[in-house]
């Protein structure tokens, strides 16, 4: 059974991966570096506004998962915080970790955006590497991290989701579009027009009858 995050948590542990890799120089982070990092504008789906209160939440239960850890750097008065991802993969796998770090930042993706959107993160060769690992990670009998989407109307490519956040949602079956009714035959066609004729001559007659002097 895989540790299951939530929206937030699932934000804030994308996040310390990301910058653990694009600024090294600045991790591990601060409380508001890490507020600013879940609250980007750029490379996050959805977008959030979180306020201090709700990620000190979400700090404090990875942090109880083991999966995020507090440091007091020696010269410091504020601490920060560090991702333990490696303990949610039982991996340190630099590709496998890029992989799932875009999956919990931008969500449900196509092997084509996850291979541009990790490039910062890890190397792939191309995004057939990228649809094997989500393949391998798919077909996992116990403890999946990702699934496979349904593929819905227009879409060309196939989309991956994490786990981590819970089962997959059922697809809502498409609306159904009302029937468009069959084109008038010529008797149809016929009826009609003596309907209308027949309308026309009712108004005319009434028409005369009271435009006649009283």
């Amino acid at each position: 059974m895989i540790t299951e995050l939530d929206p937030v948590e699932a934000r804030v542990l994308g996040s310390l991966v990301e910058k653990s890799l694009t600024t090294k120089e600045q991790y591990p982070l601060t409380f508001n570096s890490l507020l600013n990092a879940c609250n980007q504008k750029t490379s996050r789906e959805p977008v959030m506004t979180l306020d201090t209160e709700t990620l000190g939440r979400a700090v404090e239960s990875l942090i109880n998962k083991d999966l995020a850890e507090r440091q007091q750097v020696p010269g410091e008065r504020v601490p920060k915080f560090r991702h333990c991802m490696d303990r949610l993969l039982n991996s340190a796998d630099p590709k496998l970790t890029g992989v799932i770090t875009v999956l919990l930042l931008r969500g449900p993706q196509t092997p084509g955006e996850i291979k541009g959107r990790t490039d910062r993160l890890c190397e792939f060769t191309g995004t057939a590497e990228v649809e094997g690992i989500l393949q391998e990670l798919c077909a996992r009998t116990e403890g999946r991290f990702v699934a496979r989407l349904p593929r819905q109307a227009g879409q060309k490519e196939t989309r991956y989701q994490h786990l981590f956040s819970g089962p997959v949602p059922l697809e809502a079956p498409a609306r159904q579009q009302a029937p468009v009714p069959p084109p008038a035959g010529p008797d149809r066609l016929a009826g009609l027009e003596k309907r209308v004729e027949a309308l026309e001559a009712l108004v005319k007659a009434h028409e005369e009858l009271h435009s006649k002097p009283q």
